[in-house]
């Protein structure tokens, strides 16, 4: 198995990790918008509660209304808590899926920089071959019109 054969091989593998990386981030991008959503959601029905509340508390309201808009700014606070770990946990997840991906790139720039030059090596091999090979008719043929001249 040759060696260009071989680096093909591991830069396919590569690409593919690189490929799966990207998707992974992707992933990561709607989980984060959409965890984003649900906080900005959350605030806002926080917003609508806390002007039910304090529209309340302007007027001549009931205490089971006052009680049960108390409550609901408090659901909304916990539900605004709650979204935000999500999206503490989302943006982490983003990060490590960035991180995943650019060092999914670096090695697979990595193996293309490393089958580069091997190809170029080779280049300069099948260079170095055929100079020798022209210098070898060259010769041969100086040989034989010296023996032709003689």
């Amino acid at each position: 198995m040759s060696n260009r054969f071989r680096l093909g091989i591991v830069l396919r593998l590569r690409e593919m990790a690189e490929e799966s990386a990207r998707i992974d981030l992707g992933h990561a991008v709607d989980a984060h918008q959409r965890a984003v959503a649900v906080v900005q959601a959350a605030q806002g029905r926080a917003g609508d509660d806390m002007r039910w509340l304090s529209d309340l508390q302007r007027s001549r309201a009931e205490a089971g209304q006052l009680q049960s808009a108390v409550l609901a700014v408090a659901a909304a606070q916990r539900a605004i808590a709650a979204a935000q770990e999500r999206l503490g946990r989302a943006s982490s997840a983003l990060f490590e899926a960035r991180r995943a991906l650019a060092e999914a790139t670096r090695q697979r720039e990595v193996v293309e920089r490393l089958r580069d030059r091997f190809m170029a090596e080779e280049r300069r091999a099948r260079d170095r071959l055929d100079t020798l090979a022209m210098a070898e008719i060259a010769s041969t043929q100086h040989a034989t019109r010296a023996a032709r001249n003689r």
